[in-house]
């Protein structure tokens, strides 16, 4: 017997996460289908101290070219198999090459595409995994495939912004935090003599600094043993799902960067949602993936308590007003949506609208954060440059 890991959907409606013991794969699916299960996704669990292990994920930019390829040989009229196939003689990443031999041998064994990538579990983004099924569904595998690749694209799009306009805030914060350290630690004391030597009476700035300086040396490795430990023990309460959520509910209060997070955590919601429903996947599974697929966890977790409401037949509207997360903008353009019958192109101009905003507010933010950071370190540095040199400039007045 065996352990596996399955998100099934039960036949109440409701999605979980269970874990199953079975003599093969195919003895558990066939199980999970007698009992009326929906089965999402499947991945065997492997035991090592007692503790549950994932299997390593493929980058998104592999599944992003092999999605891209895939769609563009069933375009071309190629049996399934045979596509798969030529696309593991010429992978060259070797766990998606693995992925690829698994799929292809249980392909023909008479299993349907998405149920084969679903036995690979986490390896593939939860989002590729339901776009095969809704390919499936709807009959369209290729066109579902593709709108999957430009989903993927203008996700990583939104990203590599994000990371950009990080960079140079991170960059000048850093150099600004190393410079003062090396003068605290290394010129300071190289000074210090040399005051010593003067005899003078030293101006107030300078004795803060040459104290602060003495004490950084003295007490700095000891406050590092003493922080070490509780570091350590915050990283390990981030790692958990429950830390996860209240670092990013915290980070959705911050002033400025709050507001951004929520404009890319609607974004990712309505573009997964906008790609799920228009393959043909029902609104409660693209829901569950929706929120999977969302990076903010507190985001991700106000999603999935709004599920029960849809699940009772409210209309996804009401569902995300209950959050209390989303602009009214987005609620008010899923409401038309809903009425028009036309949510699924809302979800997109949702998606869309809030893209440029985003990008909107990042550039005017860096436009003020550039040049404040500059001047913040221009005037720490000038004012320890000054606490420095100020009982040199009195002694040497003082000389004239």
């Amino acid at each position: 017997m065996a352990d596996y890991v399955c998100k099934v959907g039960t036949p109440a409606g409701e999605i979980l996460e269970r874990s199953f013991s079975a003599e093969d794969e195919g003895a558990l699916r066939a199980d999970l289908e007698r009992q009326g299960y929906y089965l999402f996704s499947m991945h065997r669990a492997l035991a090592v101290s007692g503790l549950s292990l994932r299997r390593e994920r493929i980058k998104n930019d592999v599944v992003l070219l092999f999605a891209q390829e895939l769609a563009a040989l069933l375009k071309a009229g190629l049996p399934l198999v045979q596509a798969i196939e030529i696309m593991m003689e010429r992978q060259r990443d070797p766990l998606l090459k693995r992925s690829l031999a698994a799929v292809r041998d249980k392909i023909k064994s008479g299993t349907s595409l998405s149920d084969a990538f679903a036995a690979e579990g986490d390896r593939f983004p939860a989002i590729f995994s339901a776009s095969l099924v809704a390919g499936e569904r709807s009959g369209n595998l290729e066109g579902v495939l593709r709108r999957f690749v430009q989903y993927e694209r203008l996700t990583q799009t939104v990203r590599k912004k994000a990371v950009s306009a990080a960079i140079y805030p991170a960059a000048v914060l850093t150099i600004m935090v190393v410079l003062m350290a090396v003068m605290t630690v290394v010129v300071i004391p190289a000074f210090q003599g040399f005051y010593e030597g003067l005899n003078a009476e030293l101006p107030l700035v300078t004795k803060l600094l040459l104290g602060f300086s003495s004490s950084a040396r003295k007490f700095g490795p000891w406050v590092l043993l003493v922080t070490i430990p509780f570091v350590l023990v915050g990283l390990a309460a981030l790692r958990t799902d429950a830390g996860r959520i209240r670092r990013d509910r915290f980070l959705l209060t911050l002033p400025l960067i709050g507001p951004l997070l929520r404009m890319y955590s609607t974004s990712q919601l309505a573009r997964t949602l906008a790609t799920l429903l228009a393959g043909g996947l029902p609104l409660l599974s693209a829901l569950e993936v929706a929120a999977s697929a969302i990076g903010n966890r507190a985001v991700a977790s106000a999603v999935r308590l709004a599920m029960p409401l849809v699940r009772e037949g409210k209309s996804l509207m009401v569902a995300l007003d209950s959050m209390r997360l989303l602009d009214p903008v987005a609620l008010e353009m899923v409401k038309v949506g809903e009425q028009t019958g036309a949510l699924t192109d809302m979800l997109s101009a949702i998606s869309d609208f809030f893209d440029e905003e985003l990008d909107t507010r990042v550039a005017r933010l860096l436009a003020l954060v550039e040049p404040a950071m500059l001047m913040l370190m221009a005037v720490v540095v000038a004012g320890m440059l000054l606490a420095f040199y100020m009982p040199m400039f009195q002694i040497f007045s003082t000389l004239a």
